[in-house]
């Protein structure tokens, strides 16, 4: 377990320490140089992005299939044609 991996061991614990560091270092670098940081959606109602296929799940809830993102930048690209010249975004990455 994960939570039994940082009691006992120390080093893991400061590579968590380390990455929270340097997110948020890169954040005040950003956002001091006018950037807005945005979320953009994990899942779509349509695949796209190159040629990869997407992962794909259903909503129950909604009752629709969905698909994993393969670009992230392609709704960054949106941001910046509607007017957000300076955008970021700090996510995970799920490897396809």
């Amino acid at each position: 377990q994960r939570y039994l991996d940082m009691i006992v061991n120390g080093n893991v614990r400061n590579i968590f320490i380390t990455r929270s560091k340097i997110i948020n270092y890169l954040r005040r670098y950003l956002d001091m140089r006018n950037f807005v940081e945005v979320e953009t959606p994990m899942m779509n109602m349509i695949p796209g992005g190159a040629t990869a296929r997407p992962f794909i799940t259903h909503h129950n809830e909604l009752d629709m299939r969905l698909y994993m993102r393969i670009a992230p930048e392609l709704y960054l690209k949106m941001l910046v044609i509607g007017g957000l010249d300076r955008v970021y975004e700090i996510g995970r990455q799920v490897p396809n």
